[in-house]
């Protein structure tokens, strides 16, 4: 049966952003109930002006709220944007695959789920087994289908 192994999110803080904030956008997108249960650790960089940066991981690791988290985002965006995350955005493999999702920072902390490749919150979606079965059992779960 195929599952969601884990999720790892990523986003960028730049040093005109409120960490807060930042973190309430994420919250928003994964849920207050996973973000508990997600291992977070942070790296300070430098950009290219020589501005402070953090960047943020969190790591969810629990299967069950893992497939949660991608079932929230993927029933909050719209039809196309989810086509765009099982076709373009996903890389199959032969035990399995990964989903990468980009979502828009600033539409996040308004609690709007939006694809987005300009400093986005970035989620990448481990997969075991076929991805277009869990798709087929994400989607059913919502009374879609594909």
């Amino acid at each position: 049966m195929p599952r969601v192994e884990r999720i790892v999110v990523q986003v960028l803080c730049h040093a005109t952003e409120d960490e807060d904030k930042v973190m309430k956008a994420v919250e928003n997108i994964v849920g207050a109930e996973a973000l508990e249960h997600m291992s977070i650790s942070s790296e300070s960089l430098t950009g290219h002006y020589g501005d402070p940066i953090t960047l943020i991981k969190l790591t969810l690791t629990d299967r069950d709220r893992a497939e949660k988290v991608l079932a929230r985002v993927l029933s909050n965006l719209r039809e196309w944007e989810r086509e765009e995350v099982w076709g373009d955005r996903a890389v199959k493999g032969k035990h399995g695959g990964k989903l990468y999702i980009r979502l828009d920072k600033q539409a996040a902390y308004l609690g709007a789920f939006r694809i987005s490749d300009k400093d986005p919150i970035r989620l990448q979606v481990s997969i075991r087994g076929q991805v277009q079965a869990l798709r087929r059992r994400i989607e059913k779960q919502w009374g879609e289908g594909s």
